[in-house]
């Protein structure tokens, strides 16, 4: 009897540990799933980062030219310099980066151009893109 009194009382104590330990791993499985919820909605990014941002904007062209660095064979290439209105510095680009306008050297020009910043660019591009609306004024520099 005595021994039975034993097996009983030890066949207690691990059906006890079993449902601690199921209770321990059920909290630590919601634990988990709460938090992969929580990252995969803090991931979701909403509608309006996946669209392009589109803007009329005036750039202006200067008269001089500069160089800057083409990005596939990192040679230094020559191009006209541009800014937007009100930015207080001139960035060099690629003669070809105004979709449907010529640059003429010598040529100082206010452009009214669409631009837009692409939400998801090319990786060996920038992210904005230019397409010339009008010519606004365009000065011969001498």
């Amino acid at each position: 009897m005595k021994t039975l009194k034993i097996w009983r009382k030890s066949r207690l104590s691990e059906s006890h540990a079993n449902s601690f330990a199921n209770g321990r791993m059920g909290a630590i499985y919601a634990i988990t799933f709460v938090m992969l919820a929580a990252f995969s909605l803090a991931s979701c990014s909403s509608d309006d980062d996946n669209e392009d941002k589109v803007e009329q904007v005036t750039l202006y062209v200067s008269a001089e030219t500069g160089t800057y660095q083409n990005v596939p064979d990192n040679n230094y290439v020559e191009g006209m310099l541009i800014k937007e209105n009100g930015a207080a510095n001139w960035e060099c680009v690629s003669f070809m980066e105004i979709t449907g306008f010529t640059y003429e050297r010598g040529n100082e020009y206010e452009l009214l151009v669409k631009k837009t910043t692409l939400a998801n660019p090319p990786q060996d591009s920038g992210n904005v893109r230019y397409e010339l609306i009008r010519i606004v004024s365009q000065k011969k520099i001498e």
